[in-house]
């Protein structure tokens, strides 16, 4: 089975557990069975409901192209496949007040730390993840304090209506100013670019490790994306 244009993390991810867990077939071979097996490994290992739905979906929409390139008639044995008490296990996302965003975000500025300035770079532009992390340098415009949300070369966006143009006010225009500082090449987050893809989860993780740490439960994508209604005041 050939992933082609599918190169993210989470369905390889998938992909690997449920080749470990079936063994690797020829992709008609694959039974319900071994997709109840796939849900069954993945709930002892305590992923949320949502996290199994999410590689349910990865694995099925692989072996859909594989069938669909090998001229299969063949019922995708991940079709509606019931999780147990799904969506029970969801809990509700945390908030952080303006005063805590603010003691964060002149953390952030203070360290200079590319991985803290994500914070404020979040917190005030709305952005998701990706779409700073994954950020070239073109689309940055520090002389007219904007930045260009559009797909590139290292990543796509959520949605056709995700392309837009925001401006860099505040906290976000200093985090902008520090993080161009550590840019390398022509993109604002090398460190986070492997095999030609940007690597959002990883940033993700080292952003959410500082903010669990200083500030508690509530995670970057949680929290941070659209959080601030008006941007702080950096002075």
């Amino acid at each position: 089975m050939a992933l082609r244009e599918i190169d993210q993390v989470p369905p390889r991810s998938a992909l690997s557990t449920f080749i470990s867990l079936a063994g690797d077939r020829d992709v008609g071979t694959y039974t319900r069975e071994d997709a109840k097996l796939f849900v069954h490994h993945l709930q002892l290992r305590g992923n949320k409901t949502a996290t199994i739905r999410r590689r349910i979906n990865s694995l099925s929409a692989i072996l859909n192209y594989a069938y669909a390139e090998l001229d299969l008639d063949k019922r995708n044995p991940f079709t509606r496949l019931i999780i147990r008490n799904e969506g029970q296990d969801a809990s509700k996302r945390g908030t952080y007040t303006n005063e805590q965003l603010k003691d964060g975000y002149d953390k952030a500025i203070a360290s200079g730390s590319q991985v803290k300035l994500l914070m404020p770079l979040l917190g005030e532009t709305g952005c998701r993840l990706a779409e700073i992390v994954g950020l070239e340098l073109r689309d940055i415009n520090m002389e007219n304090e904007l930045i260009h949300i559009r797909p590139n070369s290292i990543r796509r966006l959520k949605t056709r209506n995700s392309e837009r143009t925001l401006p860099l006010v505040g906290y976000a225009k200093v985090a902008m100013e520090l993080a161009l500082e550590q840019a390398v090449e022509k993109y604002l987050y090398p460190r986070y670019l492997k095999d030609g893809t940007c690597r959002a989860t990883h940033a993700s993780n080292a952003l959410g490790k500082w903010l669990k740490r200083d500030f508690g439960p509530p995670t970057a994508y949680d929290t941070l994306s659209g959080i601030a209604s008006e941007p702080l005041d950096a002075h």
